[in-house]
């Protein structure tokens, strides 16, 4: 079998929808998600915010755009660190939003220097989830508001379910997921305080989802691949039919405090 279709194929969900498919918001909820969590942390023109987790910097081009904050993005892929500097730069934002590479668990930057501070499917990849809230809570001011946006299991999922999640879905980074309760139990033992969760249903919202997160362009692009490429059609549509199939577990959460 040849590399590309190998990788297709088999890579993990979220390199399939990145590299593959060629989708720049991956993470639950989609725009939808990303706005209600900005929101939920009083984003405006005067908040300094740093995006863990940035990725290609979609949403820190977002923040600065919709709210007029100033953004600071970190993530650990110097690729993905170049992606989102361009967005940036083509976006005339290179004032507002910076990036830099760096680790969610040894964030570089000192103790109480952002307003705000907000990350999106970040803690379900990290290797310490305690480490990676309380390096969050560091970095925020007293008074400042802090989010995580994370896929959240409606119901304990059993064995057999995970099983699935890794042979069928190949989604290494949702075995790292908890219930929406566990979360919470999660966020009190790395000393997170009064917390207030807002829970989904289903971390998709479709097509109509995806043209109001990537726009016409890219969204074109993505449905031309599906129409012409039967290796990204059928793995495509393996999700939608797993997703369908086990709606009652998918779901995700925005949970926030203020330090």
């Amino acid at each position: 079998m040849p590399t590309e279709e190998r990788g297709i194929e088999r890579c993990d969900v979220f390199d399939f929808l990145d590299r593959h498919v060629g989708l720049t918001v991956i993470h639950p909820g989609g725009l939808d998600a990303t706005r209600e969590l900005a929101e939920a942390c009083h984003l405006d023109d005067r908040t300094s915010l740093v995006d863990i987790a940035c990725g290609k910097g979609t949403s820190a081009v977002y923040f600065a755009e919709k709210y007029g904050c100033k953004v600071v993005g970190i993530d650990t892929s110097e690729d993905l660190i170049a992606q989102a500097v361009a967005l940036a730069r083509k976006k005339g934002l290179e004032r507002k939003v910076t990036f830099q590479v760096g680790d969610a668990l040894r964030l570089p930057f000192a103790d109480n220097e952002f307003d705000a501070a907000i990350s999106q499917a970040m803690l379900v990849v990290v290797a310490d989830k305690d480490k990676a809230i309380r390096e969050a809570v560091r970095v925020t001011k007293r008074g400042g508001y802090l989010g995580w946006l994370e896929l959240s299991w409606k119901r304990e999922p059993t064995a057999d379910f995970m099983r699935a999640i890794s042979d069928v879905l190949r989604a290494r980074c949702m075995m790292n997921a908890e219930t929406f309760q566990a979360w919470e139990k999660t966020f009190r033992q790395a000393g997170v305080g009064e917390l207030t969760v807002q829970a989904s249903d289903s971390p998709s919202s479709g097509l109509l989802g995806m043209l109001g997160s990537e726009g016409l362009v890219n969204t074109s692009r993505v449905m031309w691949k599906y129409v012409t490429d039967t290796r990204i059609r059928t793995r495509m549509s393996t999700m939608q039919r797993f997703f369908r199939e086990h709606a009652e577990y998918f779901g995700y959460g925005i949970y926030v405090t203020r330090k």
